[in-house]
């Protein structure tokens, strides 16, 4: 329901329309009247001051002449004095080279006094001196003028005129007083013709007021009379013509909010608009996923993104399973301005901070990365210290002269192969991952059969199985077939069986099987050993490059901690899973899946 609004008469736009008339008038007059009683100010008090210079100087000439004598006589200054001291109001003195009155049509006593005055000061130092001032006696303004006296080129004293300006001012008050009047009258005169004027345009406006409130009661079938073809006129035209624009632009307004809608419900990045009080006023559903929560708006912030966020900040939030980066953008801040279009609800003032807009985007993946980078940096520099180090002290010991004692130098390269044999599988495990990581290893592909595969590498264990005390148990089916790279899977399995058998204690059990699951149309290898186990805390990291369960027999055995994550890229790589079960003690079972190769397949491969 649209109130209406009931304008005051000294609200309305012809009551403002006739002060704005008057206070240009008198914005004008006044203007004029200021130029005008400044320039006459200035032309009364400049003509005053250049007969008192005249009449000065006058008396500066007739005094040069007593005052060069080494006896000043008063009463001679006195006499020539006599006809200056009918100028109105004006105190005369003449003073000596020292500043001594000598001569004065003000009190007789005070002749024989210094005059300390600036004027005189500089008239006694060769230079005419005005100045105006106000008295402090009696409060009015005074005329001080002096100027030197000079005999022969010599300054011999000095004339002060003390004048008065109250007549002056006297008179520009009065025509002050005038100038207001005729200001006056002209100001009645302003106010009737602007009521006039007012009333022609504001008639107008009132009749497209009362069209554009039936315009906001939602009648949009309304029409603006046009009456003239002048401003008003064109004003009605226009209006009529933001009528029917209206119309389209609600209609797009409607069609943009549903495109918004279907763009903020399909992000990935979630997205939360808060007030300045830090309420949650809207969410996207990615934004309720990455926050764990059924509904967001409604709620505080601080309840569900724990932090405090500044506008311009990316912040990292670390919650129970996740990573996210927020960033925040102030609206309608000077500093980082955002036009909420279709977030009218945020808005109340846009010179300043309505409310905030957070976007939450998962760096899960991106923390992890990074810091497996860095953990990768870390290992390889210390994989390759050691050897390096061992390598460099034994060159050294060789070349101080461990090289003329044979048994002991012999003894010094073996060691020295054996560590760069350590070095060049680490490198070589180390170019194998990055081709996996670049897309860049090749896979000849072929059908393999898991039993002749499985028996072949019993037979390459069989003697250091039987020296270990370990029973190898092979169960394989004669149809489980695959369709994989001989030598990358042989490299899979014998890293697999090699880790049993350093695991697994004497008397100890290393079983290989191999299962076809018709249902998911795949093959799984499974390894159980009766080994040591691995603890339940360390599963989720055997396939991290670099890692060991037991870091001291893992090198003293000579792995390089790579060969699980090498394994786990090449069954990725041929479409497969490779997955670890074990428990410390209790032995530790391996499943490789790969999909099974059917006979009509091996037979079009063929």
């Amino acid at each position: 329901m649209i109130q209406t609004v009931r304008i005051n008469r000294f609200q309305s736009v012809r009551f403002k329309m006739m002060i704005v008339y008057l206070l240009l008038i008198l914005f004008a007059m006044e203007l004029v009247g200021a130029y005008f009683i400044q320039s006459l100010n200035r032309y009364f008090v400049d003509t005053y001051s250049k007969t008192i210079s005249h009449e000065a100087q006058f008396l500066a000439n007739l005094a040069s002449t007593p005052l060069s004598t080494s006896v000043i006589e008063a009463q001679q200054i006195q006499r020539f004095m006599r006809p200056f001291s009918e100028l109105e109001g004006s105190s005369i003195y003449i003073l000596d080279k020292d500043g001594h009155v000598v001569g004065t049509t003000a009190n007789p006593f005070l002749i024989g006094q210094k005059r300390v005055d600036p004027e005189v000061t500089n008239a006694l130092l060769g230079l005419q001196s005005i100045q105006i001032a106000l008295d402090a006696a009696t409060k009015e303004r005074q005329l001080y003028l002096a100027v030197p006296v000079k005999n022969k080129g010599q300054i011999v004293g000095a004339v002060e005129f003390v004048s008065p300006l109250t007549g002056i001012y006297q008179s520009i008050s009065r025509i002050i007083i005038i100038f207001a009047t005729a200001t006056l009258l002209a100001l009645g005169l302003t106010a009737v013709l602007a009521a006039v004027i007012a009333r022609t345009i504001t008639g107008p406006i009132a009749a497209v007021t009362r069209t554009a409130r039936a315009l906001a009661g939602g009648d949009f079938e309304q029409k603006v009379a046009i009456h003239s073809n002048d401003e008003i006129g064109e004003l009605a035209s226009t209006f009529n013509m933001l009528v029917r624009r209206l119309r389209q632009a609600i209609a797009s307004t409607e069609r943009e909010k549903g495109r918004l809608q279907a763009i903020m419900s399909t992000m990935r990045d979630g997205v939360i608009a808060t007030n300045t009080i830090d309420d949650i006023l809207l969410s996207n559903p990615a934004a309720t996923k990455l926050l764990n929560c059924r509904s967001l708006p409604g709620r505080k912030l601080a309840d569900v993104l724990p932090g405090q966020f500044s506008p311009g900040d990316v912040q990292i939030v670390e919650t129970q399973n996740r990573v996210l980066a927020v960033t925040v953008t102030a609206l309608g801040s000077d500093r980082n301005s955002v036009t909420p279009h279709r977030l009218p609800q945020l808005a109340r003032d846009q010179s300043t901070e309505s409310g905030r807009v957070l976007v939450i985007r998962d760096v899960t993946q991106e923390t992890r990365l990074e810091d497996a980078r860095k953990r990768f940096v870390a290992d390889v520099s210390h994989e390759l210290r050691t050897p390096i180090t061992v390598l460099k002290s034994y060159v050294e010991a060789l070349l101080e002269g461990a090289y003329e004692d044979k048994v002991l130098a012999v003894s010094f390269l073996q060691v020295m192969d054996r560590e760069t044999d350590r070095m060049t599988r680490l490198v070589t495990d180390l170019l194998q991952l990055s081709r996996f990581d670049t897309g860049n290893e090749v896979l000849t592909r072929e059908p393999v059969h898991i039993k002749d595969l499985i028996n072949h590498l019993a037979e390459r264990y069989a003697l250091v199985a039987f020296q270990a005390e370990i029973q190898f148990i092979v169960d394989v089916r004669d149809d489980a077939q695959v369709q994989v790279d001989r030598d990358r899977f042989e490299q899979v399995l014998d890293n697999v069986i090699s880790n049993s058998l350093k695991y697994t204690p004497k008397r100890g059990i290393i079983e290989a099987k191999a299962e076809l699951d018709h249902e998911h149309q795949v093959v799984h290898f499974r390894l159980r050993d009766t080994g040591s186990g691995i603890p339940e805390q360390e599963l989720p990291h055997i396939f991290d490059r670099f890692y060991r369960v037991d870091k001291a027999r893992s090198r003293q055995l000579g792995g390089t901690g790579l060969g699980l994550a090498i394994a786990r890229e090449i069954i990725h790589a041929h479409g497969g899973e490779v997955t670890v079960d074990s428990k410390v003690d209790e032995g530790t079972t391996v499943d490789i899946s790969l999909p099974f190769l059917s006979p009509k397949e091996d037979s079009r491969e063929t």
